[in-house]
């Protein structure tokens, strides 16, 4: 009997692509973790820069100059910010897929 036709061999062999499997979960999740986090970073900071008050929303809301409209969009995204942070952290706990 061939030990290639054998059904115990043929199930134990990994299939082709399946080592890169895991290597794609992990860039994948990391990716969804990455993106978010710039995100909240853009929503922190950039509401303090000079280009906020420079924007066709600004004639039309007559607020969008205030510091209270700032740090509503800031806070938002300090809460972004620890969200992601705490997603990147699972994703690195998290085991490799069997």
């Amino acid at each position: 009997m061939n030990g290639a036709s054998d059904p115990a061999q043929l199930t134990a062999a990994p299939a082709p692509g399946a080592a890169r499997r895991p290597v794609a979960r992990l860039l994948l999740a990391s990716f969804m973790a990455v993106a978010p986090l710039l995100a909240s970073l853009v929503l922190l900071i950039y509401p303090w820069m000079e280009r906020w008050e420079r924007n066709g929303f600004a004639a039309w809301v007559p607020a969008w100059s205030s510091g209270y409209l700032r740090g509503a969009v800031s806070g938002l995204g300090g809460v972004s910010l620890l969200l992601s942070v705490s997603s990147i952290v699972q994703v690195r706990r998290r085991p490799p897929p069997a």
